[in-house]
């Protein structure tokens, strides 16, 4: 069955049993279940703070109280590694189900995506209740701004599942990408501002040449559009965009809104467009 749009509504009651499969099956070889999904981020929220702060004395004065600013970024970055993560894997696993039963193998990826969701939106329901118990004076007070969050988390899903559909046939394919991305994606949280905010990185960039700075105009014009250039990525928004929604109580740039559309529709699409090119194709790979 060739996957596209209409026969993935065609079979939502296939998508939503993978959904519940894939939830089921993440908690039920432990004890504590789905808070695995949060005490994982926790405790590496924990190593960071104890090196950042603890040992190299560093953890800005606007970024306290530090390990909410921390979960901001690991929770967001969580949801998108583990469903990618999982989604390289996804087409080999199910390699008995995709050659015996006619259905769109998009739903696999995508159940990924809707699954690790769920709890991603329980991780960020408890950075906001963290956020409110130990507040911190880097907050404005304004609780309107919260109203971002919504639209953030559903340009999320989707740019993840834009990742994720592409991945998933490139992991049936190549067998040795699921180890590659793990490296991939521990380099990408450090490159998005997941330890620090995007001040810094605008900050550091106004000091990639100090030679330049004897030229007025140049430092300015050189920094501003490599700045630009990184907060393509979509995840410096995401996260940015959540820290000032939950941790500052400030709304997210116009500018920045435009570009995380955008980036969403077109990773989507793009995705899609390749996920429907190598469909049927991946079978004889796995």
């Amino acid at each position: 069955m060739i996957s596209n749009w209409s026969n993935l509504l065609a079979r939502k009651d296939l998508l939503r049993e993978l959904v519940r499969s894939e939830l089921r099956s993440s908690t039920a070889e432990t004890k504590l279940g789905w808070l695995w999904w949060f005490l994982d981020p926790l405790l590496l929220m924990l190593i960071y703070w104890a090196i950042v702060v603890g040992i190299l004395g560093r953890g800005k004065e606007q970024y306290a109280p530090y390990p909410v600013f921390l979960l901001c970024a690991i929770i967001t970055w969580k949801h998108f590694a583990t469903a990618v993560g999982t989604s390289t894997k996804i087409l080999r696993s199910r390699e008995p189900l995709i050659k015996a039963v006619p259905f769109p193998t998009m739903v696999l990826p995508i159940a990924q995506v809707l699954s690790n969701f769920l709890f991603f939106s329980f991780g960020i329901a408890v950075v906001f209740v963290a956020a409110l118990l130990i507040g911190g004076k880097n907050h404005s007070g304004d609780y309107t701004p919260l109203v971002q969050v919504p639209g953030l988390m559903v340009l999320q899903i989707i740019i993840v599942a834009g990742f994720a559909l592409p991945l998933s046939c490139f992991g049936a394919m190549l067998i040795d990408l699921s180890g590659l991305m793990v490296h991939l994606l521990r380099i990408g949280f450090y490159v998005s501002p997941g330890l620090f905010g995007i001040d810094m990185v605008k900050t550091a960039l106004q000091k990639l040449d100090p030679k330049a700075a004897e030229i007025s105009w140049l430092p300015d014009q050189i920094s501003g559009t490599l700045f630009s250039i990184y907060m393509l990525n979509p995840f410096a928004i995401l996260i940015t965009g959540y820290r000032d929604a939950i941790f500052y109580g400030q709304y997210l740039e116009g500018r920045y809104w435009l570009t995380l559309i955008i980036e969403a529709a077109v990773l989507f699409f793009i995705g899609y467009r390749i996920f429907q090119h190598y469909d049927r194709r991946v079978i004889k790979f796995i």
